[in-house]
């Protein structure tokens, strides 16, 4: 069953809390001490939104835009920065759908993978690698 929805643009001012919000929290490293969390994963935040290459697209309500159902964040060259779906809208298509703004080949992804099954649900991105050393400034 796939939810109607939009895929929008990020907008900063009014997305930017619930983006920093949802990434903190569900991110976190359990053996990592929340302060040093907290900060050395919103400055990677900050530094990845920074980059002129990274897109940030919103599947959003189809009539209420503001209502956010989960975002994808892209880096050059077919990467995933980050992938996430509010956990009401799971299994509704909307990973997919976002995941589905990517190129044919392969997906290179920097932080825990987005869930297999979602990749692995997409016939034409067969592959996906993991590489955390494409956030490292050149």
């Amino acid at each position: 069953m796939s939810l109607p929805h939009d895929i929008r643009h990020y907008q900063s001012i009014s997305d930017e809390s619930f983006l920093f919000s949802t990434w903190l929290k569900s991110y976190h490293v359990p053996r990592v001490p929340q302060p040093i969390y907290n900060i050395g994963q919103r400055n990677q935040i900050i530094s990845i939104l920074a980059d002129a290459e990274t897109r940030v697209l919103v599947a959003c309500d189809k009539e209420s835009p503001e209502l956010i159902f989960g975002y994808i964040v892209l880096g050059a060259g077919n990467t995933v920065h980050y992938l996430y779906t509010k956990g009401m809208y799971r299994g509704q298509g909307i990973g997919r759908s976002l995941l589905s703004n990517l190129e044919v080949g392969p997906i290179f992804y920097t932080a825990r993978p987005p869930a297999e099954w979602i990749l692995n649900s997409l016939p034409l991105l067969p592959q996906y690698i993991y590489n955390p050393y494409l956030l490292q400034k050149k």
